[in-house]
């Protein structure tokens, strides 16, 4: 038993990004619910987090589902999901939700992405464009219902529950109409829920008026809808975990090398989670079709986001990439890097745009950065040993004369505004252009003027540069300093 866990640990090292398998050749084991390949470590196993989760992608409880096993697992999540929303038709509230929900669409796009769009009527000719005069009266006869039924709940007939069944029916064949997405039945059942598992002293006129005013009846309803939920949630756990390896296989592909594959990982599990809350299998299309558009986009995402110090929008990393790939076509077909024309030329774009682009592209590199990566060479030596030593081994130091420049650059502007006679006089005086500073009697024998002259030349240049430049006397003085 030893030797086989340490060769399947040397498997797992040596294989670090398995690929997907074939959902044909997958056994049938089920996920028990309380698996995290993350937070459930083995202690046969290093502490290492990447070690410990491809661990778990090598055992039965990530393994992918067959066809027969996949289309089972949808059945029997759109069960539990019509469940919620049969038991979600009896509450007051959710009536107004779908309200709102007809109002929002103004256009076919949201209402292919608030409503199941599988389930919508087909006698618009499968346009969603034409359902926009009909979501119209549907609102209407929402609004109506809505007001009987709470009248109903008001009344001496809500005790009895054939009369409630009866409403129920119609609130469902209503709202069946145009079923809400699932990712809007779990937000509702999440207000249910929060209602009645803590409910307070002040909520009871609350419940009874967005809810329903019996009580009993009320947690009945929210017991058979926790039951729905629990089960949905079991079988989007199964779904979740037999896609792990896919994600993995994606973030893989696109991870950068400045970026933990762990962390990439976990983006690329969000988009799986967001690619489930969407999914409508009744389409016809695989659901790892679907999925790996959405983990790709949250996995690029993440590495736009994160991979650089200073964020760069998502339009202008579509625009670098274009560049890249644009410079390696054109290596591979003529041999040499290409210059700014060879690429205005090839993607139609001014030389300005390019070089400004290219500017943009550039990395920062960390001080802490090792100085020649990959070399066993002074492996341990980083960016800042380096401009330690320069300034050890001499009188260079890097921050003062980065500051000196900077300062340079502010007084040649102050200078550049005044007369060419005064720019003379300030370049003598202080040595700006490089020579040797003069005194004030060096420069009366020069100018042919009287060292009381010069001095109020000097005041004059003074004033002149903090009237026209007050937030650079500072500087100025610095560096006279």
């Amino acid at each position: 038993m030893a030797t086989r866990k340490q060769s399947r640990n040397q498997q797992v090292r040596k294989t670090p990004t398995p690929a997907v398998p074939d959902p044909g050749n997958a056994r049938t084991d089920d996920v028990p619910a309380a698996f995290d390949p993350v937070s459930d470590p083995d202690p046969g196993l290093a502490p290492d987090a990447m070690e410990q989760y491809f661990a778990k992608m090598y055992r039965a409880e990530c393994t992918p589902l067959s066809p027969d096993e996949a289309e089972s697992v949808w059945q029997a999540v759109d069960e539990a999901v019509t469940g919620l929303r049969t038991l979600l038709a009896r509450f007051v509230f959710v009536l107004e939700e779908h309200e709102h929900l007809a109002e929002a669409c103004t256009n076919p796009e949201a209402i292919t992405s608030l409503f199941v769009e599988s389930m919508l009527p087909r006698q618009s000719g499968g346009k969603a464009a034409a359902l926009l005069p009909a979501l119209a009266e549907w609102k209407s006869e929402l609004a109506e219902f809505r007001a009987g039924l709470t009248e109903f709940y008001a009344g001496p007939k809500s005790a009895d529950r054939r009369a409630c069944e009866k409403m129920w029916q119609q609130s469902i064949s209503l709202l069946m109409r145009y079923p809400a997405s699932t990712l809007k039945v779990l937000e509702w059942y999440h207000v249910v829920s929060s209602c009645c598992s803590n409910p307070t002293p002040g909520s009871a006129g609350l419940l009874s008026s967005r809810l329903m005013p019996d009580s009993a009846l009320c947690m009945e309803t929210f017991r058979a809808m926790k039951t729905h939920f629990d089960r949905l949630e079991n079988l989007r756990q199964r779904i979740l975990y037999s896609h792990l390896r896919l994600v993995i296989s994606i973030a893989s592909q696109n991870c950068p090398q400045s970026q933990q594959l762990i962390d990439v990982i976990q983006e690329g599990n969000i988009g799986l989670v967001k690619a489930l809350d969407r999914f409508d299998y009744k389409l016809g299309h695989k659901f790892s079709t679907y999925a790996t558009w959405w983990i790709r986009h949250e996995v690029m995402k993440a590495v736009a986001r994160q991979f650089r110090v200073i964020r760069i929008p998502g339009h202008m990393i579509a625009t670098i990439s274009r560049i890249n790939r644009a410079e390696q076509m054109f290596v591979k077909r003529f041999g040499v890097e290409p210059t700014v024309d060879d690429l205005a030329r090839e993607l139609d774009m001014p030389k300005a745009r390019i070089h400004a682009i290219r500017q943009m592209a550039r990395q920062q590199i960390s001080l802490q950065a090792p100085l020649r990566p990959g070399s066993p060479d002074d492996s341990d030596l980083t960016q800042e040993d380096r401009l330690a030593s320069i300034s050890d081994n001499g009188d260079f130091d890097p921050e003062k004369h980065l500051t000196f420049q900077f300062l340079r650059d502010i007084v040649h502007q102050a200078v550049g505004g005044l007369s060419e006679r005064e720019q003379k006089y300030l370049n003598m005086r202080f040595g700006l252009d490089g020579c040797d500073p003069k005194s004030i009697r060096e420069i009366a024998a020069v100018f042919n003027l009287s060292r009381e002259r010069i001095r109020q030349i000097e005041n004059t240049v003074f004033k002149k540069i903090r009237l026209r430049y007050p937030e650079l006397a500072s500087c100025w003085q610095d560096l006279l300093d």
